[in-house]
């Protein structure tokens, strides 16, 4: 019953003109386009299909020229204008059914409260008989305002939590023949199918939608007489909820398709429970919610290998060892959280391109600060939904600038304040970034040292700290570096000893640049 009292209210199939076997055009619009006073009206709702096989060389022409004085036309799609207050969309050919986006309207000075008109439309084809439809047009009418849902907290993985759809009617004329609502989440949440005048989807994030005979006079106000009633799964951290209403036969949102809500509700119906309007009524039927469950983040490192001199590429990040799922890709969070790098001592990141990236001259930045030889980078957990195994990475270029033994740098994962992922175990949120560099190791020689025919041909030296050389020159990292600078050894060239014919020859070793912004 209400399936069939929703597609008589909002479903116009116009008598064709002329009868024609074969394929018959079929016009799906709106009963009634309600224009405000002030401001602009929704995009007008239209839709067209082949019934009976294709159709070919389809047109939409649509004439709201009753409104001349009362209205102006934004033409939108793919529609063009021909004339005051008419367009021709041109669908082309036709197999099933196609939505067009033709225009919407915008009151003039001189339009009151009250005024009416109509818009009508004539679809053709090549092969199929032309019909007709209209949708009628008042200026005011029902304005439909919904109440946003408080934000939740503390909900057990897995538990029920209840939400209350609310609106009031703030327009100048009565929703005489009732209001549709519908019902969108994000995924992570199921709809208890309570309500036998409701539809629901297979899909979580699709929702439901309902509709209520209750006529809804200006300046009333209801909320649902029962609770909407949703189970959290046990891996979701995150989400929200949020609904829309609209008069019944008015312009319904974009995104809705009766199609998509195969099942009915085999419970009580739902109705509406009459409240105060008071406040809180601010068109947004949106709400976030928060479960206990957390997300173990794992720092991911690398190892700098190479020789002095060389440009290498290190890989680090974050990876998600559950239970809990963050899925930010409908949420107003930027991201999961970020991830700090901190090269080694005696390194210089050069870059931290994002996939593919090439700029000009240089790469581009994918993390902050975007240049090059800062002492640590912020980079984004972002772009994912960040699933129990999920990982994000990002590649740095680094460039072994001289060997600094027992060097290590770092990988911090830290949390999103605003959406913490509530890690229970930080043992695993800092990883090292090691090194191994082949080269002359360079330190400050003591001031006691003096030359001696046994100095080998190269001297490799160990500073203060953790990490010794080794007579190759190859060191390996190990413990964590708070920051990436190397106090212990001098800015300045390191005097080398060398043996050479009999003689002393004292030379210095070539300072290392840092080349800032490459």
């Amino acid at each position: 019953m209400a399936a069939a009292a929703f597609a008589a209210a909002t479903v116009a199939i116009a008598t064709p003109a002329a009868h024609a076997a074969g394929t018959t055009l079929v016009l799906d619009s709106q009963e009634n386009y309600y224009l405000p006073t002030a401001g602009e009206g929704p995009n007008l709702g239209l839709g067209i299909s082949a019934s009976g096989g294709d159709a070919h060389d389809v047109s939409v022409a649509v004439d709201a020229s009753s409104l001349a004085g009362k209205a102006t036309m934004v033409v939108t799609g793919d529609c063009v204008s021909t004339g005051t207050l008419k367009v021709r969309c041109d669908v082309g050919p036709l197999s099933g059914g196609e939505s067009i986006d033709p225009f919407f309207l915008k009151p003039t000075a001189a339009a009151k409260a009250g005024d009416t008109g109509a818009i009508t439309y004539t679809a053709t084809a090549s092969d199929a008989a032309t019909v007709t439809g209209k949708t009628d047009v008042l200026v005011g009418g029902p304005k439909l305002v919904s109440r946003s849902y408080p934000a939740l907290k503390g909900i057990a993985p897995g538990a029920v939590f209840e939400r209350t759809p609310a609106f009031t009617n703030t327009g100048t004329a009565p929703a005489d023949k009732g209001v549709m609502l519908l019902v969108q989440d994000s995924e992570g949440v199921s709809l208890a199918r309570d309500h036998s005048n409701c539809h629901y989807s297979d899909q979580s994030d699709v929702g439901a939608w309902c509709r209520f005979d209750t006529p809804v006079a200006p300046g009333a106000a209801y909320k649902t007489d029962a609770p909407l009633r949703y189970t959290a799964s046990k891996d979701t951290m995150y989400g929200y909820n949020t609904y829309v209403v609209w008069p019944v036969g008015g312009t319904a949102p974009d995104s809705f398709r009766p199609s998509d809500f195969p099942g009915t509700g085999t419970g009580a119906p739902l109705g509406l429970k009459s409240l105060a309007s008071g406040s809180g009524f601010t068109g947004s039927g949106y709400g976030t919610f928060a479960t206990t469950q957390h997300a173990d983040y794992q720092a991911l490192g690398d190892t700098v290998e190479g020789k002095v001199g060389k440009t290498v590429s290190i890989t680090v990040g974050v990876r998600n060892n559950g239970p809990g799922l963050m899925n930010f890709r409908w949420m107003d969070a930027d991201n999961s959280g970020t991830f700090v790098v901190t090269p080694p001592a005696g390194t210089t990141i050069t870059g931290a391109p994002g996939p593919g990236e090439q700029g000009d001259p240089g790469p581009k930045w994918n993390c902050t600060p975007r240049k090059a030889g800062a002492k640590s980078y912020t980079c984004d957990i972002a772009s994912t939904d960040f699933k129990p195994g999920d990982s994000v990475t990002q590649e740095f270029t680094v460039r072994i600038d001289r060997v600094v033994p027992g060097a290590r740098g770092s990988v911090r994962a830290v949390e999103n304040p605003e959406y913490p992922n509530r890690d229970d175990d930080t043992a695993n949120n800092t990883a090292v970034i090691t090194v191994k560099a082949t080269g002359s190791a360079t330190s400050s020689p003591s001031p006691s040292t003096s030359a001696s025919p046994s100095a080998a041909a190269t001297a490799t030296t160990s500073p203060s700290g953790s990490g010794a050389g080794t007579s190759n020159g190859t060191t390996t990292g190990g413990g964590l570096a708070a920051t990436g600078t190397d106090g212990a050894l001098l800015r300045a060239g390191t005097a080398v000893l060398l043996v050479a014919g009999g003689a002393l020859v004292f030379l210095a070793a070539r300072r290392s640049r840092l080349r800032g912004g490459r």
